[in-house]
């Protein structure tokens, strides 16, 4: 299906982890070895309705020139790379706070980043900036104080639980939900591994780089696609 610039209230947006190597070898020739974002009114990532799908470039950083928070992102409309639909690049990354700026497919800037990264010993979280071209700021940060607080209050319970990881234990969740604001109005929110857009969006393009952006940055989770 083409790419659909709209989003409407309701849409859900969902990441397709790529394949790994030996199922990738299964797949016929010329699968799309990469993250692919999946989106439409469905309630979850398996529903049958009609999806769209945009198809994600990530470069990896080169660790001995670049931050640990440098990225660069592709969003292809097509596994073929031939209609690409925007860009994300690093202005600056240092420190904690990174920049990013995202392009439109003929250059033009549709919005500029900031995160802030979280620091759990200075109980500060991580914080996202969103400044649209033209149009509002959405502002979101990771986590609710009372997740937080619930996290802190068992800490001594989790600290157990990371030892036990050896033995088959899962590593304690910290909060992970994101929800991005504009005007006192909630936009975009982040959980269960997915992102949905609770309010009408003229541009797509901005709501898919938030969830590239946000994806793409590892926890003690994982990520897409970076060791």
């Amino acid at each position: 299906m083409t790419y659909a610039m709209g989003a409407a209230a309701g849409t859900r947006i969902n990441v397709r982890m790529p394949p790994g190597e030996h199922e990738l070898k299964k797949l016929p020739a010329g699968t799309w070895a990469g993250p692919v974002l999946a989106w439409g009114t469905g309630e979850s990532a398996s529903s049958q309705e009609p999806r769209y799908e945009g198809f994600v470039d990530d470069v990896k950083r080169d660790k001995e020139t670049q931050d640990k928070d440098w990225r660069h992102l592709t969003l292809w409309g097509d596994p073929q790379r031939q209609a690409r639909v925007m860009v994300i690049d690093t202005e600056a990354a240092e420190s904690g706070t990174a920049v990013y700026r995202v392009l439109g497919s003929q250059g033009e800037v549709l919005a500029r980043v900031t995160r802030r990264r979280g620091n759990i010993f200075r109980f500060a979280r991580t914080s996202w900036r969103v400044e649209v071209s033209g149009g509002p700021v959405l502002r979101a940060r990771k986590g609710h104080l009372a997740g937080w607080f619930l996290w802190w209050l068992f800490s001594p319970i989790w600290a157990v639980m990371v030892v036990l990881i050896p033995l088959g234990g899962e590593f304690p969740r910290m909060p992970m939900t994101t929800r991005w604001w504009r005007d006192g109005q909630e936009v975009v929110r982040f959980e269960e591994r997915s992102y949905r857009v609770l309010s009408d969006w003229p541009d797509m393009r901005l709501t898919h780089a938030v969830a590239m952006l946000h994806w793409v940055h590892p926890t003690v989770m994982g990520d897409w696609s970076r060791p």
